[in-house]
């Protein structure tokens, strides 16, 4: 057990007094112990974890950081001034005074500037799907984080947290009968780029693009690409323009109310209408199949 442990579970235990001759102790060599950024690449990576979790832990222990919405809210506000609750900006401002008092430490400190960083992105999982709350956390710890590399560093990692839940949110969408129709269609062809041709018989460009598209499914025959083409036309409809011109594709036959549910799904009107997906199954858009089968 540390020493500090032992301290913590004794009563009498002077807490103020143990981290002012912590303070004492570290303030005249700070500058070997924190404003090092060569302490990132150390050979002992644990040796800057404690760096934050030892020697910053007393100022950052005990903040209390709140989130004040942009639109006003009287209620709230009253709540946070009964409190006297403060906004994250002030705690983390406050936090780096704090430093600056105790341990004798320019506020543009390196590893101090670390540990914001760090503390903040260690937290980001409370703040779940309230994707507000995280922003207005994330621009307080930045308003303390001057170093170049930092602050490039922390806006990459916060777009990347970003980009991670819009995908998350993109998925948790309730499937609508659209996709469910079409994830019915595509079922069988997984694993495959995908050409998605929307057509019908009485739509003469429509006709004259399959037999364009002939020389190139003829070619792709051998390659994991499948050539798809919806239409809300009955088989024995199109069968006299399909069978004489040699139209070798997948040919999907829907009820006019499936046609309907694919039409607001991918939101178009004008026909012949084509989306590409790639081999995950992934809506791609000004790619073609030939490099769809290149990745």
């Amino acid at each position: 057990m540390r020493a500090d442990d032992k301290m913590r579970q004794d009563s009498t235990f002077n807490r103020e007094a143990y981290w002012q001759q912590f303070f004492d102790f570290v303030a005249p060599r700070a500058k070997y112990l924190t404003d090092n950024p060569l302490l990132m690449i150390s050979a002992d990576e644990f040796f800057f974890n404690r760096i934050e979790f030892y020697l910053f832990r007393p100022i950052t222990a005990g903040g209390y950081l709140w989130y004040i919405p942009f639109d006003y809210d009287a209620e709230k506000a009253e709540d946070i001034a009964r409190n006297k609750w403060i906004s994250r900006r002030e705690a983390r401002m406050n936090d780096m005074k704090e430093i600056q008092k105790k341990l004798q430490l320019n506020p543009t400190d390196f590893s101090a500037q670390v540990c914001q960083l760090r503390n903040f992105f260690s937290t980001l999982e409370w703040h779940k799907d309230q994707y507000d709350t995280a922003t207005d956390d994330f621009a307080a710890t930045m308003a303390v984080v001057s170093h170049p590399d930092l602050v490039r560093q922390g806006i990459l990692a916060f777009r990347d947290y970003v980009k991670e839940n819009e995908i998350k949110v993109v998925e948790q969408k309730p499937m609508t009968k659209g996709d469910s129709i079409f994830q019915r269609i595509i079922e069988p062809y997984k694993g495959n780029v995908l050409f998605v041709d929307f057509w019908e018989m009485s739509c003469g460009p429509c006709r004259a693009k399959m037999l364009h598209m002939r020389d190139e499914v003829e070619a792709n025959k051998d390659k994991p690409v499948k050539y798809l083409y919806i239409t809300d036309d009955t088989p024995e409809k199109c069968k006299s323009f399909l069978e004489p011109n040699n139209i070798k594709c997948e040919h999907i036959y829907i009820t006019p109310s499936e046609w309907g549910y694919l039409q607001q799904k991918f939101n178009f009107t004008g026909i012949p209408f084509v989306v590409l997906f790639d081999k995950q199954g992934k809506q791609r858009k000004d790619v073609t199949v030939e490099q769809l089968l290149a990745e």
